[in-house]
């Protein structure tokens, strides 16, 4: 959930072997809970080389979780979550026109399909093909979403 975070099949944490302080892993997490630009992620990496060395994959995907949950929220999308191969988009409101856009994208063309959760809020689905990152694509999907979002501002 973006709200809390986004929910992928991606290892997203701070490993022990990496911070051994509980206290700094603690202070950590809520500092990469605050990232919202790729200036503060740019200023907390700089930070834990200088402190700790080069950051694991883990470390890094939890960053770019924080990124994401900020790009989707700026963009309108509530929560992503992973079920399966599927990556769910939880949208505050459903736009035909950005919606469209996105499914007419070439990278996304019949793999995107639309629905509703449990309270019949709009859900934008994309499936995933075998071995695709599901961090790599939801990163996609947001982006081209939010493409979708300026272009309706300007227009």
């Amino acid at each position: 959930a973006v709200g809390g975070a986004a929910a992928l099949t991606v290892p997203a944490y701070i490993p022990e072997s990496y911070v051994p302080s509980a206290e700094q892993r603690m202070d950590l997490y809520r500092r990469i809970a605050k990232i919202r630009k790729e200036r503060d992620a740019d200023d907390v990496v700089d930070e834990l080389i200088d402190r700790y060395g080069d950051p694991p994959r883990a470390v890094n995907n939890l960053i770019s979780v924080a990124l994401l949950r900020s790009a989707a929220s700026d963009c309108g999308i509530q929560d992503i979550a992973q079920k399966g191969m599927t990556l769910r988009f939880t949208l505050k409101d459903f736009d035909t026109r950005q919606i469209t856009k996105v499914s007419d994208f070439p990278a996304f063309r019949s793999r995107v399909s639309m629905t509703s959760d449990k309270q019949d809020r709009p859900v934008l689905a994309l499936k995933l093909k075998a071995k695709e990152d599901p961090l790599v694509w939801a990163k996609k999907l947001v982006e081209e979403y939010a493409n979708a979002a300026s272009q309706k501002k300007e227009g």
